[in-house]
């Protein structure tokens, strides 16, 4: 039986946006600069700014391909390891096609999910490798996760 499994996937489920996405943030944003301007918030409207542009330049990004790897130590994701030591649990979303990624719930309290592409690997084989190193727990999905899905974000 296997103790290690490697593949390559997109770090990020990428959604094409078109105009009317980019016109909605646009007025969203616009709408809110005003009214932060309206009620002398300046530092809101400078808050609203920067968001805007960097919400729209990472909307346009393409995600890079991360080389992902289960090893007896723990799940690498290119150079950096998350040790089986340092985790709790871990889950398995699967919801083909948008939803297909590994939860591992971290022992760091600043960091207590990190979340994986699956990619096209078989989340059965991920599974079957990861219950030797550690214990399957339902993960609860963030509500930034549905609603950057639900946004095509």
């Amino acid at each position: 039986m296997k103790n290690h499994l490697a593949w390559t996937a997109p770090e990020f489920e990428y959604y094409r946006k078109d105009k009317n996405w980019l016109t909605v943030a646009s007025l969203i944003a616009a709408a809110l600069f005003l009214w932060a301007l309206l009620t002398k918030n300046f530092i809101f409207a400078l808050l609203i700014a920067l968001s805007y542009f960097v919400t729209v330049s990472y909307a346009f990004r393409k995600p890079a391909q991360v080389k992902l790897t289960i090893t007896p130590k723990g799940v690498k994701v290119n150079r950096t390891l998350y040790e089986f030591d340092n985790l709790k649990s871990f889950w398995i979303f699967y919801q083909p096609p948008q939803v297909r990624e590994i939860s591992l719930r971290s022992k760091k309290t600043v960091m207590p999910y990190v979340k994986l592409p699956l990619g096209e690997q078989n989340p059965v084989e991920v599974r079957k490798i990861l219950l030797k190193y550690l214990p399957e727990r339902r993960h609860k999905e963030s509500l930034v996760d549905n609603l950057a899905r639900s946004l095509k974000f």
